[in-house]
């Protein structure tokens, strides 16, 4: 590894705003990286340019280059990953204008780290030829795409759609593998993924936790959430991706039909930007709330009384369970949506994964003011004491800053 020269971190979403996870652990892996070392980001423009602003004034030299495919091209490209190499999305999100500006700069000298932010990033390794030898490549996952599929398989409907949707997770399988052993250094959120990759012959691979940002996130007093009437349940994420418009619909179907059974009414609040028509649509004034795209979720969120992570689908950690635990709200989580965190079941979260299990879990936090209060305080004391974005990414930055070795 190197200890000199600039890091260009490569992101194809620009990390500005920081609306949905993935935005967040891209924007905090980059201020942290920024903190330590000289970092330039190379980035599609943003929707809103006063975005350029906030990440330059984190000391970073900003360039953007193009624009993001727009979604009316999902279809398009889903059907031509049919018969390319690539899994879908990558020829969707791939972008000449970025790979030019990516080879302009390791060529112009100076660059001493290639920071891939997903895998939409990470497939300009294969078009860096000779200059891939001039600089030490990162690849920065978020999830493993290949769970991802599989769990997308596991869970689609319809002959048509798990036939397609097979046919993309073995792809996936074999593209993300490629991509993976042409990396110096490979970045998990987890131990569960790192041993994954173990199995599939990767030994560079660095666990680096998402975050919270726990001067953002702060508790609020009990007593606000105790006496809200009626109870309020909260689901946050981007509604846009499926993992989470997936979660919210199990538990709408599933879920809390058992906990009204139980406690009457209470108030679910999905707190996200762009939730499909065919959730949005099941808005009950006063019983279901779909908020949409807000500035600061936490208003949304402070005088909850249980925060719910449904999934059944998806990779990586979840920063909304670590958002929540930091405002100190019981977690009520699947095995899934917990996945890779150092959580410990009924003792600062709850798990469970079938739906009369996770009513029960529900209802009996809503019920148990005690025993509730318990387990928001020990998820506070967790995030406080493993989960802030300095800690986090420490051992990255010391990574980067061993003696390079040979490849």
């Amino acid at each position: 590894m190197t200890s000199t020269g600039t890091i260009l971190f490569v992101s194809e979403k620009f990390p500005w705003p920081v609306d949905d996870g993935g935005q967040a652990r891209t924007y905090h892996v980059l201020k942290e990286l920024a903190r330590a070392r000289a970092t330039a980001l190379v980035a599609h423009s943003p929707g809103d340019p006063s975005g350029i602003s906030r990440i330059q004034a984190l000391g970073v030299d900003v360039a953007c280059r193009g624009a993001r495919s727009s979604s009316w091209t999902a279809p398009l490209y889903a059907a031509l990953s049919t018969f390319t190499r690539a899994p879908y999305p990558m020829r969707k999100n791939r972008s000449r204008a970025l790979l030019t500006e990516i080879r302009r700069r390791i060529e112009s000298g100076g660059v001493g780290v290639l920071h891939l932010n997903h895998l939409d990033s990470a497939q300009y390794v294969e078009d860096l030829g000779a200059l891939r030898e001039r600089v030490l490549c990162v690849f920065d996952t978020h999830n493993l795409l290949t769970t991802m599929y599989e769990r997308f398989h596991a869970t689609a409907k319809g002959a048509l759609k798990r036939g397609f949707l097979s046919l993309q997770w073995m792809k996936m399988g074999r593209y993300e593998r490629e991509i993976m052993r042409q990396m110096d250094l490979v970045l998990v959120c987890s131990e569960v993924e790192r041993k994954l990759l173990h199995t599939w012959g990767l030994e560079r691979v660095l666990v680096v936790p998402n975050g919270v940002d726990l001067d953002h996130y702060t508790p609020i007093e009990w007593r606000r959430k105790a006496e809200r009437e009626p109870p309020l349940v909260v689901f946050t994420g981007a509604m846009g991706y499926a993992p989470n418009a997936d979660a919210v619909s199990w538990f709408l179907d599933a879920v809390l039909p058992l906990v009204r059974a139980e406690v009457g009414h209470v108030l679910l609040r999905v707190v996200g930007k762009d939730p499909p028509p065919s959730l949005s649509a099941r808005a009950q004034r006063g019983a279901i709330e779909f908020t949409g795209y807000v500035d600061d979720v936490r208003p949304h969120m402070n005088e909850a009384r249980v925060f719910v992570c449904p999934l059944r689908i998806g990779g990586g950690t979840r920063l909304k369970i670590l958002d929540a635990m930091s405002q100190e709200i019981p977690v009520v989580s699947t095995t899934v949506g917990a996945e890779g965190l150092a959580v410990t079941a009924d003792e600062n979260i709850v798990l469970a994964d079938d739906p009369h299990a996770f009513a029960a879990a529900v209802v009996a936090l809503l019920r148990d003011e005690a025993r509730a209060r318990r387990i928001a305080a020990a998820g506070l004391e967790l995030v406080r004491a493993r989960y802030g974005w300095t800690a986090v990414t420490r051992p990255l930055i010391d990574a980067l800053a061993q003696p390079r070795a040979d490849r």
